[in-house]
C-alpha cells in the first residue's frame, strides 16, 4: 500500500495504475532494446555466405627471439568467392606451447583482397599427409581467422574462417583447407 493512502479504494486504483505504467515501461524498454540491437547490426553481417577452399605454400622462418619464431608463409589456392588466389601470412609462433598469432592477406586473381587476423594452435600429428612434399615429419595446425576487411568487392568484409593445415619443419611446405563464412561479396558497398 502507498504510504499516505487514506482511502483503500483509491490506493488499490493507484496500485493498479502503477502496475500498468511499470508493465508498459518494461515492454517499451524491451522493444526498444530488441529494435536497437536488430538495427545496429551491419546489414552486410546478416548476409553471410560460405567461404571455403584449399591452399598450399611454403614457410620462411625468421630469427628466433625465444620463445617466439616469426614465420612468413606465401602460397596459393582456390576458394569460393576468391577463385584462384595467392596469400601472404605473417605468424609469431611460440615454440614452447605451440600457439601462434598473426595476419593473412588473401589476394584474388583480379587483385581484390581479404585481410584476416588469427590465432592458432599446432603440434605433432599421426595423421597421414594431406599433400605431397611434407616429408616424414610434419605438424598439424589449426588457425581461427577473423575477417577484418578487404578491398574491391571485399571492402568492409566480415566473417570467420577455420584453416586446418599441415606444415613441415624440414621441407617448409604447408597445405590444407579452410572453411567458414564471409559477408556476401559486394554487399558492403
Amino acid at each position: 500500500m502507498w504510504a499516505g493512502c487514506l482511502i483503500e479504494k483509491t490506493c488499490q486504483e493507484m496500485n493498479a495504475h502503477m502496475k500498468t505504467i511499470t508493465r508498459t515501461t518494461i515492454y517499451l524498454s524491451a522493444a526498444a532494446l530488441i529494435l536497437t540491437t536488430g538495427l545496429a547490426l551491419p546489414v552486410a553481417a546478416q548476409n553471410l555466405v560460405p567461404f571455403k577452399g584449399t591452399l598450399q605454400g611454403s614457410d620462411t622462418d625468421g630469427v628466433l627471439n625465444f620463445p617466439v619464431l616469426p614465420v612468413t608463409t606465401t602460397g596459393a589456392g582456390t576458394g569460393t568467392h576468391l577463385g584462384e588466389f595467392s596469400f601472404t601470412q605473417q605468424s609469431d609462433i611460440n615454440v614452447v606451447n605451440g600457439t601462434a598469432a598473426g595476419s593473412t592477406h588473401w589476394i584474388a586473381a583480379n587483385g581484390d583482397s581479404i585481410d584476416t587476423t588469427f590465432t592458432a594452435l599446432g603440434g605433432p600429428t599421426d595423421a597421414p599427409p594431406v599433400c605431397g612434399g611434407l616429408g616424414e615429419v610434419f605438424f598439424r595446425v589449426t588457425e581461427i581467422h577473423t575477417i577484418v576487411g578487404g578491398t574491391g568487392r571485399f571492402a568492409g568484409a566480415q566473417g570467420n574462417v577455420r584453416v586446418e593445415r599441415q606444415a613441415s619443419p624440414i621441407t617448409f611446405r604447408t597445405c590444407g583447407s579452410f572453411q567458414g563464412a564471409i559477408t556476401s561479396p559486394g554487399a558492403v558497398r
